[in-house]
């Protein structure tokens, strides 16, 4: 049965020594979190330096993420140390394409916009000002997602592309369009023919996600009725 989500965690894995943070995969975490006791993964999605979304926990089970939020959070969790370096620029912006997706998905959208201050778009540590409000139980001592990663910036963006959506920089092509669409075709039928590994498949998603690959295609869809 699908859960009732009302707010959107970011993560990092606080994977990182000597100054240097890794890039953790989705596996690693979920090894970590066996060997804890746990039955798999606590996220719901892990974002590589690459901007590659890996699947972690099933939305529909209830996440091991924050401790007395979790039944009615959805959390995404970027590969790395976010007191140790920032977010990849890919990071960055799948990240908040996902969570705009997820907005949407969870029908959060006008809330969020409506309440800035309402931290329907989180880091783990502003657990902190929930307990403060009395919307949560159980403080944390964490710094996740990272003192290098800035939610109300975050936020920012993400209200921003929200309601300020920009027209796609690129010289629209009807032909190039359809080349452009008919060669996705193709390369998607071939790495299926291949089999190949889900993260490459999931490279080609995040590629076809572009916002002018998208417009470009959809425009060249629209001349086609």
């Amino acid at each position: 049965m699908a859960r009732t989500i009302k707010r959107i965690v970011w993560h990092t894995a606080a994977h990182g020594r000597d100054g240097q943070a890794f890039d953790t995969s989705a596996a690693q975490i979920d090894q970590w979190h066996k060997e804890i006791g746990w039955n798999e993964i606590g996220y719901n999605v892990v974002i590589r330096f690459n901007g590659t979304i890996e699947k972690g926990r099933d939305p529909n089970k209830i996440p091991a993420a924050v401790k007395g939020i979790n039944e009615t959070t959805y959390h995404i969790c970027f590969s790395g140390h976010g007191d140790i370096a920032p977010l990849t620029p890919q990071q960055l912006e799948s990240g908040i394409q996902h969570t705009i997706e997820m907005l949407r998905k969870y029908g959060l959208v006008e809330q969020f916009l409506k309440e800035p201050e309402g931290l329907i778009v989180m880091g783990h540590r502003e657990v902190n000002e929930l307990v403060r409000r009395g919307l949560a139980p159980t403080p944390t001592t964490k710094t996740c997602p990272g003192r290098l990663v800035d939610m109300d910036s975050v936020r920012i963006l993400i209200r921003q592309r929200l309601t300020e959506p920009s027209t796609p920089a690129y010289t629209y092509n009807s032909q190039a369009a359809g080349e452009l669409f008919q060669g996705l075709r193709q390369v998607y039928a071939a790495a299926k023919k291949l089999n190949l590994p889900e993260e490459a498949m999931q490279f080609l998603n995040q590629f076809r996600k572009q916002p002018e690959v998208d417009d470009a295609i959809q425009r060249w869809h629209a001349a086609q009725r």
